[in-house]
């Protein structure tokens, strides 16, 4: 059996559970201050943020300089294995010449696969290098919301797009102070 409206009653509890806990949680911290930070402004502003997109560009211009150099490299080789086996199969029966098909194209996709591997690993190589970046400066970020909420007294900072109404825009704060 069931209820009608239960499908509005279940998300309404959720939400008021949510509002109950965060009401909790401020409380619990000794203030009912709430502040927001706008990361879309914080990327816009700080040359942090500048410095980061030109990695990002830099790291992207390596990735596809690498990934021409390996595809030039493997298609060199290819071609290479190509020659071997049209000259490998000259003179030689229709079964002989299957055989030795085989074994090239087992060889060729070998190639193929080693090249793979290498592209992946600078892939993974570079994009740790962007993410150690990226980590940094949130780190950076947060560790200036810290020292704002324990100097202010704020018991709760979010995000700007999580913020529907009320708190205190500390964004200007958080720019001041990574631009020291």
């Amino acid at each position: 059996m069931r209820l009608k409206g239960t499908k509005k009653i279940v998300p309404m509890v959720l939400v008021m559970g949510l509002v109950f806990a965060i009401t909790g949680l401020v409380t619990a911290n000794g203030g009912s201050t709430v502040g927001y930070v706008d990361m879309q402004r914080l990327q816009k502003e700080l040359s942090l943020f500048q410095d980061f997109q030109e990695l990002l560009q830099q790291k992207n211009a390596e990735y596809n300089s690498f990934g021409t150099y390996l595809q030039t490299q493997q298609n060199n080789e290819l071609s290479a294995l190509e020659k071997q086996k049209e000259a490998e199969i000259k003179g030689k029966s229709e079964a002989e010449r299957k055989e030795i098909e085989a074994k090239y194209q087992e060889q060729a996709l070998k190639l193929i696969k080693s090249y793979q591997q290498k592209l992946e690993a600078e892939n993974a190589r570079l994009s740790g290098e962007v993410q150690a970046k990226h980590d940094e400066i949130l780190a950076r970020i947060e560790k200036t919301l810290e020292e704002i909420a324990k100097k202010e007294g704020y018991a709760i900072i979010l995000e700007k797009t999580v913020v529907y109404k009320g708190g205190a825009d500390l964004t200007e704060q958080v720019i001041a102070a990574l631009q020291q």
